[in-house]
């Protein structure tokens, strides 16, 4: 390999701990052109930094320091910043691990293993931004050229003023304004007014600009897309200004959410088969436990009615008899409330609840105190209402197993244009699960926000500082037609 064609194609660093995995990486970037530094840990990575390679590949799966925390040294430190960082990983693939190393700083994220063909082509269009950027950074006439080009909205804005003084095509196209009335706005004009005072604190101040923060930039049309943004400090006509480059990541955001919505979906669909297969096995179970012995006590009773000779004592038998009858039918009732309740479409919602309730103050050492307002129930169609009753369900199937609660109040509220759901127990909250006082990813919390979105609604789950969960439904009234019984 000609040193020609290694200062051509620059100087990559190859972190990774796995041997023959960098091993790999290392002769197809060598075979490419690239002169390639090696590194095996996060630490030895950054002391290699120093050598001012034009690019990084950066495993984040490393001994010492997480891949995802060296990519965040090196883009906090103002002189690697702008070094382009190509995170890779056999062992997080998941939609998650690839958005968390993004919003780490990661350039890209590609999962191993890698064509060598992706590999080389990934990296030189790392290489040609870092270029882009650097030539826009060193000369006036080239950034005018690349200002013009560039197919990222791109404008500029005075310092002092926070006028808008130029603008690209791109931005003409994706927003909708001239150029004549894009230089007749302010900076603070393109943002939402959520976002008006941190957008000034970022882009006018002295930090590093932030590529991986999202932000709102409004249309003309008053269309939001979300957008990542860099700048660049520039002296134009001998004033100070900076150049703001926009990529719009609004499709790129709701593929994510997309992809998540999926996940949740298929976990939620596999949760409600496994469920359905523990209730069989548990209705299977207390029918031969409970009801099953009730019936066989009744058939040996009344095969003994034959051999009864007094009255009396056919009397006393057939006493016994009715009261185990009772008993079964006591059993088979209970199973099928919890299967469905029958009240909840005989006599409404809040004699369901307070059915449930019941049973399940009966079944755990739990107070629950029930309020419902001035709330008529029967505005609600019979799914909202399941809908409802599933979600206090969850609750407090919830915290009979995780809490180790109390006490537990339901209180219903009505307000101006929505009802409120509240579900409040003096359990322990997440603080000993997560140690950060917000709930980690579960299936049953995520079921109750379907059910919550089903209703037109939000729900938020809370851990109070005092102790204990809050769960909180907010949802629009509904002008429903009463559901025949």
């Amino acid at each position: 390999m000609s040193s020609s064609a290694a200062s051509t194609e620059g100087t990559i660093l190859c972190a990774d701990d796995t041997e023959a995995q960098r091993y790999v990486l290392v002769h197809v970037l060598r075979k490419a052109g690239f002169q390639v530094l090696e590194a095996g840990t996060g630490r030895a990575a950054l002391a290699m930094m120093e050598a001012a390679p034009d690019l990084v590949v950066l495993d984040v799966n490393l001994p010492d320091i997480s891949g995802i925390e060296v990519c965040r040294k090196i883009k906090s430190n103002p002189s690697t910043a702008r070094t382009p960082v190509l995170q890779i990983s056999a062992t997080f693939v998941s939609t998650e691990a690839r958005v968390a190393g993004l919003e780490g700083g990661a350039d890209a994220y590609l999962v191993q293993p890698i064509a060598p063909d992706e590999l080389t082509a990934t990296v030189r269009a790392l290489l040609r931004i870092r270029r882009a950027d650097e030539s826009l950074w060193k000369s006036q006439l080239q950034y005018r050229s690349f200002f013009d080009a560039n197919p990222l909205p791109c404008w500029v804005f005075d310092t002092t003023d926070l006028r808008i003084l130029a603008v690209n095509a791109a931005a003409v196209q994706h927003y909708g304004y001239s150029r004549e009335v894009f230089t007749t706005l302010h900076l603070p004009d393109l943002f939402t007014p959520e976002e008006q005072e941190a957008s000034l604190s970022s882009l006018t101040g002295n930090t590093l600009p932030q590529s991986a923060r999202t932000w709102k930039l409004k249309a003309r049309d008053g269309r939001l897309t979300d957008v990542e943004m860099i700048w660049a400090p520039l002296e134009l006509d001998g004033r100070k200004v900076r150049l703001v480059i926009v990529h719009d990541i609004t499709e790129k955001l709701q593929l994510l959410q997309a992809e998540k919505n999926e996940e949740i979906r298929r976990l939620l669909l596999e949760r409600v088969l496994h469920a359905q297969e523990d209730e069989r096995r548990r209705i299977a179970r207390e029918l031969h436990d409970e009801a099953g012995q009730l019936m066989t006590s009744l058939l040996v009773g009344l095969r003994s009615l034959d051999d009864v000779k007094r009255l009396a004592d056919v009397r006393k038998l057939s006493k016994n008899l009715r009261e185990i009858a009772s008993n079964a039918i006591d059993e088979l009732g209970r199973l099928a409330r919890g299967l469905h309740s029958r009240v909840l479409d005989d006599l409404g919602f809040d004699a369901a609840i307070r059915r449930y309730v019941d049973d399940f103050c009966r079944s755990h050492p739990i107070t629950v105190e029930l309020d419902f307002g001035d709330i008529d129930f029967h505005e609600f169609s019979t799914d909202e209402q399941t809908h409802f009753y599933r979600i206090i369900q969850e609750a407090l199937t919830n915290v009979a197993r995780h809490s180790q609660a109390k006490n537990v109040k339901i209180s219903f509220h009505r307000h101006q244009s929505e009802i409120e759901l509240s579900i409040v127990d003096d359990g322990q909250g997440f603080g000993s699960v997560g140690g950060n006082g917000k709930p980690s990813f579960h299936l049953g919390i995520e079921g109750m926000k379907q059910r919550a979105v089903i209703l037109g609604g939000v729900l938020k789950v809370t851990s109070l500082s005092s102790g204990g969960v809050e769960i909180n439904l907010r949802t629009p009234k509904k002008n429903a037609v009463r559901a025949k019984a």
